[in-house]
C-alpha cells in the first residue's frame, strides 16, 4: 500500500495513478520526430489521396503486420534515435563517425535507405520491386517518408475500393527490407571493415527475411494456438497468393505447407558480387 496525503493507494491504483501523471506530462519530441511525421504524412497523401494522422502513424508502428523487431525499429527511425549523422557532430574527436565511410557524405537514417552505394542497398530494394512486380503492377517511387509510412500506404482497385491485402504486403516487403539493408548497415559499422558482400549473399539473406515473413503469417493463423489474435486465414492467402513457388500444385488453404516465395537463391556460380 501507498500513502499520499488524504489519500490510501493499493499497487493497482499507484500504477494507474502513475500512468495518469505521464500522460499529463509527456514528453517532449524531437524536431526530426516532427519533421519525419510531416514527411509521412505528405508521402501517404500523394500516393494514397488521405493524410494520417499521428495517432494513426504511431498505431502503424504498433500494428502486427510488422514483426516485433521491426516495430521497434520504425519507431526508433521516426523519433531519429539511433546514432548516425549528427548525433557525432558535437563529440570531440568523434566527428568522422557522422560521416559515411563509402559516400564521404554526412550520414543520415534516409542516405542509408536510398542514398548510399554501399553493397544491398540497391539490390535489396531492386528484388523487393521484383517480388512484388510478379503480382501488382504499381509500385511506387519509394522516399524517406514512403518508407516509414508504408504500413499507412492503400492501394484502391480501378473502382475505387480499397484493397487492404496489396498495403499489407507493401508494409511487409518494405519493412523487411529497410530492416535488412539496416542490419547489413551495423554490420560495416561494428566489424569496423570496408565489408563487400557478394551479390549472392545479399539476395540469400534478403530471400530467407522474406520467406521469414511468409513463413510467420502462415503460422499465426493457427487459431488453436493465438485465438482471438490468429490472423484471418484469408487475408493471409489474399496477401502472399500469386508470390508463391509451384503456387499451381498447392491446395487452395496452404496455411498448414511449407510454402516459399516464388524466386530461387543464388549460388556462387549464378550470382557474382
Amino acid at each position: 500500500m501507498f500513502e499520499c496525503p488524504g489519500i490510501l493507494l493499493s499497487h493497482g491504483s499507484q500504477r494507474f495513478f502513475t500512468k495518469v501523471i505521464r500522460k499529463l506530462q509527456p514528453k517532449p519530441q524531437r524536431q526530426s520526430t516532427f519533421i519525419n511525421l510531416d514527411r509521412i504524412q505528405c508521402s501517404v497523401q500523394e500516393i494514397s489521396n488521405y493524410t494520417p494522422s499521428g495517432e494513426m502513424i504511431w498505431k502503424s508502428t504498433r500494428s502486427t503486420t510488422l514483426q516485433r523487431l521491426t516495430r521497434e525499429f520504425f519507431w526508433r527511425c521516426i523519433h531519429n534515435s539511433f546514432r548516425v549523422g549528427d548525433f557525432w557532430t558535437h563529440i570531440n574527436t568523434l566527428e568522422i563517425r557522422g560521416q559515411c565511410h563509402v559516400c564521404a557524405v554526412p550520414e543520415t537514417l534516409e542516405h542509408i535507405a536510398l542514398e548510399c552505394e554501399a553493397p544491398g542497398q540497391k539490390l535489396i530494394w531492386n528484388l523487393t520491386q521484383q517480388l512484388w512486380s510478379k503480382k501488382h503492377s504499381q509500385w511506387p517511387t519509394l522516399n524517406w517518408g514512403l518508407i516509414l509510412g508504408c504500413n499507412l500506404v492503400r492501394f484502391n482497385s480501378y473502382k475505387g475500393t480499397i484493397i487492404p491485402e496489396q498495403g499489407r504486403l507493401f508494409a511487409i516487403l518494405v519493412s523487411v527490407a529497410w530492416h535488412l539493408i539496416w542490419k547489413l548497415r551495423l554490420t560495416r559499422v561494428i566489424d569496423n571493415t570496408e565489408m563487400r558482400l557478394a551479390t549472392t549473399e545479399i539476395h540469400n539473406r534478403w530471400l530467407k527475411e522474406v520467406n521469414a515473413a511468409l513463413q510467420r503469417d502462415r503460422l499465426l493463423t493457427d487459431k488453436i494456438k493465438f485465438g482471438p489474435l490468429a490472423l484471418k486465414k484469408q487475408q493471409v492467402l489474399n496477401t502472399w497468393s500469386g508470390l508463391l513457388m509451384d503456387e499451381a500444385s498447392l491446395p487452395d488453404d496452404w496455411t498448414h505447407e511449407g510454402v516459399l516465395v516464388g524466386m530461387q537463391p543464388l549460388n556462387d556460380r549464378n550470382g557474382i558480387g
